[in-house]
């Protein structure tokens, strides 16, 4: 029964939020709204964007094999390249329209539109929150998405009842923004290609938790595989004669989401 109710939660999800995507598209073909053109670009990038996400997180969770010794978590950045190329493309297409753009006009159908698909993004994101896991991602893609819909909104609006200038200016807005998400996940990603090592925190949680079992920590190494997640090695020095023993130490930090190959030293006497 519970795997039948997700079902239908996922479905919801969906329906609502393709329902919103063509809502946005009619009213910027149809109805004139260059800012809804723009916006339905942006909402078709999320939704593929969600898609190829979703699929390297699934294969996330496959666990080692004999060509991945340490997992498959990392496969989840493998999802940022196709986003980051289809907000590249949605970004042409954006400035390609607003660029050889003239004056037009904007009929009022288009806010009704706008304020629909904000309707339909609201239930998207109501029932993403009962949505398993894997699948509340979709729910901060469509907080966005509900930003960018009330720029919509207002744009179309402004467009239909002042000028076409008010819905020019929230085409080039929601344009300026698709660049801005294109600099933070490629940011994200090169932090990822970079081998980055993991905030401080996760350093001194690490020598808390052997001090507290009897050892030193000489030097301690790490790298970030996901959040939550690292991998690298330590030598230890024990403070008495009777230390924890290592394997006790490693299963604790290994329930941490720290993996270290941990060597000694002989005590000084």
């Amino acid at each position: 029964m519970g795997a039948v109710k997700a079902m239908g939660t996922i479905w919801v999800v969906a329906a609502t939020g393709i329902a919103g995507s063509v809502m946005k598209i009619l009213g910027g073909v149809l109805y004139g709204s260059n800012t809804l053109f723009v916006d339905a670009l942006t909402s078709v990038a999320n939704m593929a964007s969600l898609i190829s996400i979703l699929w390297f997180r699934r294969l996330a969770y496959t666990p080692p094999d004999s060509d991945h010794h340490f997992g498959h978590e990392r496969f989840e950045y493998i999802g940022v390249l196709p986003m980051l190329i289809t907000y590249g493309f949605v970004a042409g297409l954006s400035v390609a329209r607003l660029y050889y753009v003239r004056e037009y006009r904007v009929e009022l159908n288009a806010f009704y539109l706008a304020l629909a698909a904000m309707l339909m993004y609201g239930v998207a994101v109501a029932s993403s929150r009962r949505a398993p896991p894997s699948l509340r991602a979709y729910g901060a893609f469509t907080v966005s998405e509900l930003l960018e819909g009330l720029v919509g909104v207002v744009a179309s609006l402004g467009g239909a009842l002042y000028s076409y200038l008010v819905d020019y200016g929230g085409a080039v807005l929601l344009t300026s923004y698709i660049f801005y998400e294109i600099y933070e996940e490629g940011r994200r990603l090169s932090s990822f290609m970079a081998d980055e090592a993991p905030p401080l925190e996760v350093y001194e949680r690490v020598v808390e938790t052997a001090e507290s079992m009897g050892y030193n920590v000489e030097s301690l190494r790490l790298r970030t595989i996901v959040p939550g997640r690292y991998h690298g090695d330590m030598v230890l020095q024990p403070k008495s004669t009777a230390p924890s023993d290592l394997r006790e130490l490693r299963r604790v930090l290994q329930g941490r989401g720290v993996d270290v190959c941990i060597e000694t030293e002989k005590l000084n006497s």
